[in-house]
């Protein structure tokens, strides 16, 4: 697990959880010289706006608080600061813009952290500990899960973070027994494999990338069990109950296209692999059970029979402002 961080509260609400993208500028900061007061960004690049901006401390004019001031008042602002140097430019910045601040013993410490690919924090009383980040791409067979999920791990890493894409059913044991048709499945019988098969990736696998701060997208997770086993007349009910012990997801996004469609598109991709669940019918249930979970706000619906560049266009915007990220930057 990446280790937590001491910090101590000079001014602001510490107390309460802050979570968001750090961004490292190991540097005196001069909120009038360093941050274009339009845009809210850095010269670096990088915006501050609903970030956690960590800089070695304040200088130049003492009109830089109210540059810090400005974009607080027009939603620019950064969740929290953290500096290493305290004067009074930092601390007046911090009190009349609304925005907690802390002190670190040294930058580097965070500097550090940053390089390794640690890019979303949360700060919580008085410490500021790595937080991993869960995406899951679901969708019926041929929506494009894969591709999505893999286009959203180089954007990720192009910006800098520590992330892993990854899939299920993991282990090809599991598959095995889906596809070699050695043993007469029920219903129940594959829920409950998959779920077992998601247990242990989720406690071997996905946990660990987690707590040492990666993002982890998930090509499919516990939703698929609910639509597919839910679509062969298991109690909706009883498949949540089941993967209770499993988070959810940060951000959940179902890739809804026709099953008919999503059947031509993977018979023609030359990818087959888990045949098993390619029957129309099953699909057409499956996507009813997708959509009453995106009407239950359990995931977030993207037309993925539009063209893939524009299919790809909504997700990364997605994910950017359900987290509070900055990824447009990294959009190869």
């Amino acid at each position: 697990m990446a280790s937590e961080v001491s910090l101590q509260v000079i001014a602001g609400g510490a107390e309460r959880k802050i979570c968001g993208e750090l961004v490292v500028y190991g540097k005196l900061l001069s909120p009038l010289g360093d941050i274009d007061a339009s845009t809210g960004r850095l010269r670096s690049g990088s915006r501050v706006s609903g970030k956690i901006v960590a800089v070695k401390g304040f200088t130049g004019s003492t009109v830089g608080p109210y540059v810090l001031y400005s974009l607080a008042k027009r939603g620019l602002a950064p969740r929290a600061l953290v500096v290493e140097e305290v004067d009074v430019n930092s601390v007046t910045s911090a009190v009349i813009s609304g925005i907690p601040l802390l002190k670190i013993e040294k930058l580097t410490t965070l500097e550090k952290l940053y390089s390794s690919g640690t890019r979303y924090v949360c700060v919580e009383n008085g410490k500021l500990k790595p937080r991993g980040v869960l995406i899951a791409i679901e969708g019926v067979d041929g929506a494009g899960k894969t591709t999505v999920a893999k286009y959203l791990l180089e954007v990720f890493r192009r910006c800098g973070f520590r992330a892993v894409y990854t899939y299920e059913p993991y282990y090809d044991s599991t598959r095995a027994v889906f596809e070699s048709g050695a043993m007469k499945l029920t219903p129940e019988s594959e829920a409950l494999l998959m779920i077992a098969d998601r247990y242990s990736h989720f406690n071997w696998v996905v946990r660990e990338e987690l707590d040492l701060g990666s993002v982890v997208i998930l090509d499919r997770y516990k939703h698929s069990t609910i639509a597919y086993q839910g679509a062969a007349g298991l109690s909706i009910d009883w498949l949540r109950e089941v993967q209770k012990y499993l988070p959810e997801p940060d951000v959940g996004i179902y890739l809804d296209v026709d099953p008919e469609e999503g059947l031509r598109r993977k018979s023609g991709s030359g990818t087959r692999a888990l045949t098993y669940f390619e029957d129309l019918e099953r699909l057409r249930r499956a996507r009813e059970v997708y959509l009453n979970m995106v009407a239950r706000g359990e995931l977030i619906q993207v037309n993925a029979s539009l063209e893939l560049p524009r299919v790809l266009e909504k997700v990364v915007d997605l994910v950017e402002e359900k987290l509070g990220l900055d990824l447009e930057k990294c959009v190869p």
